[in-house]
Parts: C-alpha cells; sequence; structure tokens
C-alpha cells in the first residue's frame, strides 16, 4: 500500500488503482482545467503524505503533469507506457485500460521531480548520444524512454523530463545498451 496520495485524471481511474489496491487514496483532477481547489488539496497532501502524479500517457496528461508540477514541489510521478494504456478498442488512452500488471510497474518506478538542477544534461550531451539531430535519434529516444520509464518525447522535452529527474548520463548509456 501506498502511505502517498496518488493524483489521477478521473472516477475511472481512481476505481481501477482501488480494484488493485483496496484503500488507496486519490485526488481526481477532473480533466485538464484543474482547479485552484484541486491543488490546494494536492498541496496539503504533498505537506502531509507526499502526492505521486500518475495520470494518463497522452497530451492532456502531460499538460495536467506540467500544471501541477509548476504549482507544487517535491512531488513524485510514475509513468504508464502509452502502450500499456490503450482500451481494447484501440480508441481511447487511460489509465482505466491498462493491466493491473502494467500499473504495478508504472507504480514501482516512481521518480522524485527535483525543482533544482545539480549538474544538467546539455543539448550537445543528448547529440553525442544520437539522441538528438540524427535521422534515427526519434527511434532512439523512443527506446530510451520506454527503458527509463518515462513519457516518449522530442529533443527539448526528453532534456527537460531528464534533468528534472535527475537522470545521469551513465543511467542513459546504461539504458541505452
Amino acid at each position: 500500500m501506498y502511505k502517498e496520495i496518488i493524483v489521477v485524471e478521473g472516477t475511472h481511474d481512481k476505481q481501477k488503482l482501488e480494484s488493485i489496491f483496496p484503500g488507496i487514496e486519490c485526488i481526481i483532477t477532473n480533466g485538464s482545467s484543474v482547479s485552484e481547489e484541486t491543488i490546494s488539496a494536492i498541496i496539503l497532501a504533498q505537506k502531509s503524505r507526499g502526492v505521486i502524479l500518475f495520470l494518463d500517457p497522452d497530451f492532456p496528461g502531460k499538460k495536467i503533469s506540467n500544471f501541477i508540477l509548476e504549482r507544487v514541489s517535491g512531488l513524485k510521478i510514475a509513468f504508464l507506457l502509452k502502450k500499456d494504456a490503450i482500451s481494447k478498442n484501440k480508441k481511447k488512452v487511460g489509465i482505466e485500460h491498462a493491466s493491473p500488471e502494467a500499473i504495478k510497474r508504472a507504480l514501482e518506478g516512481v521518480f522524485t521531480v527535483e525543482t533544482e538542477i545539480f549538474s544538467p544534461i546539455s543539448r550537445e550531451d543528448l547529440a553525442h548520444l544520437q539522441l538528438f539531430g540524427q535521422s534515427n535519434s526519434q527511434v532512439k529516444r523512443q527506446a530510451l524512454c520506454e527503458r527509463l520509464g518515462i513519457p516518449l518525447c522530442n529533443g527539448k522535452a526528453l532534456i527537460s523530463w531528464i534533468n528534472r529527474l535527475h537522470i545521469t548520463i551513465k543511467q542513459i548509456e546504461e539504458a541505452m545498451l
């Protein structure tokens, strides 16, 4: 069981988590327009028990994550791979569609989001590893993101996530093997 409170997008996501982890506590954002009341609840939860952001692996989920991360510091975040969150009819993406195993795997790989960057990884570092600026960079980034358990993203977003999550060059190189 998690001591932290899990932030999810909707009621179905909460119900899915409760079916896997009875007694788990969640805060629901109710979509991409996160209210001040919800932000206040997240801040209070962060101060008392800690918070794990666990949002859908799609554009609205990323938008919500970024919005919350700009307003609340010290949060943890878990990423569900998009391929693990696709509905049976292949038309929707969300936590509610993921298997219990995929959800457990995502929540076991939680990252702490750092507000201070100690030794930032640069665009040049990624270019050296052929993750940026090469014809095959997108394929390499996709494989790296899946191995690290972070969202699929372009080079600029990858730099941001790597630095926010304090992922080192060594960890990147090991994940690329």
